[in-house]
């Protein structure tokens, strides 16, 4: 199969696509009164942290091409089957950004579920760990998640064979639909709750409570965890956001970013018998998503 974007014009519409996406975020708080969950000294702490993992990853982006550019030549080598692009040349522009849409979601799904898996969760922590959820939140991941997430998508969206502009459409819409949910928002969408994700459906997926551990892994479209056995109704909980009790702290930046190698390295350690294992924590993310 042929790829027809190069990993440098990935990282350019990646480029585009986040400085477009973090105006739509801000305009976003600003029109939905949002701004309220900022303006407390801890929560304007967890914003700066998410800013600071957002410049980071973007600073790091040629990096991340290069990862990229390995992948395809790997997946290229192996000759793996795919679809040709003829196949969407007669659809209609609006329905390949649609069917790019659901794709996207798709895997998404089953990246994050993978995400929530032992070996997963110590660089999806990172995410969770904000204590104060707003639609920077959605910034808040590490490189390595990136990597991942890059990995699945280009298996998806390379062996569907899609054109690049109608990925790019659906990925600044994903975009734009996660800062949404992120936001501070208690809206539901009524009827409507299992066609397009609500910000009470995934804000429970932040709650740092048992019963939120492993639900609603969906980004956008709910039908994924009801297929898949993930979805629950979001109900009130009295916990707080994050995963404190998981010993992942919220606002010290650089812990964070050493986090996943800290823990996989502890993890190593009491494979092999160096270490003895830890004392229990509560898991904010149990094994067997």
């Amino acid at each position: 199969m042929e790829f027809s974007l190069d990993p440098m014009r990935l990282w350019e519409l990646r480029s585009f696509q986040v400085i477009v996406g973090t105006a739509a975020v801000t305009l976003l708080v600003a029109l939905v009164g949002g701004y309220r969950a900022w303006v407390s000294r801890k929560a304007l702490a967890n914003s700066g942290v998410s800013v600071l993992f957002w410049l980071t990853n973007l600073l790091l982006l040629p990096w991340l091409a290069l990862a990229t550019a390995g992948f395809l030549m790997a997946y290229e080598a192996l000759g793996l089957p795919g679809l040709p692009s003829s196949v969407w040349q007669d659809v209609p522009f609006p329905l390949l950004v649609v069917i790019a849409f659901v794709a996207k979601e798709f895997w998404l799904y089953w990246s994050h579920r993978w995400l929530h898996s032992r070996w997963g969760w110590p660089i999806h922590a990172i995410h969770h760990s904000d204590t104060h959820v707003n639609g920077l939140t959605q910034w808040r991941i590490h490189l390595l998640e990136a990597v991942v997430m890059r990995l699945f998508a280009l298996g998806m969206i390379g062996w569907m064979g899609l054109p690049p502009a109608a990925a790019a459409a659906s990925t600044l819409a994903v975009l734009i639909h996660s800062a949404y949910v992120h936001s501070p928002l208690d809206w539901d969408h009524g009827p409507l709750r299992m066609v397009i994700a609500s910000p009470r459906f995934h804000r429970w997926h932040h709650l740092d409570a048992e019963p939120a551990y492993n639900t609603n892994l969906a980004n956008a479209l709910p039908i994924y965890d009801w297929m898949f056995g993930t979805y629950r109704a979001p109900h009130v909980i009295d916990a707080p956001m994050g995963a404190r009790s998981a010993g992942v702290p919220d606002t010290d930046f650089v812990a964070l970013w050493m986090y996943p190698f800290r823990e996989w390295a502890r993890m190593i350690g009491e494979m092999a018998g160096v270490r003895p294992p830890s004392p229990e924590k509560p898991p904010a993310s149990p094994e067997g998503a």
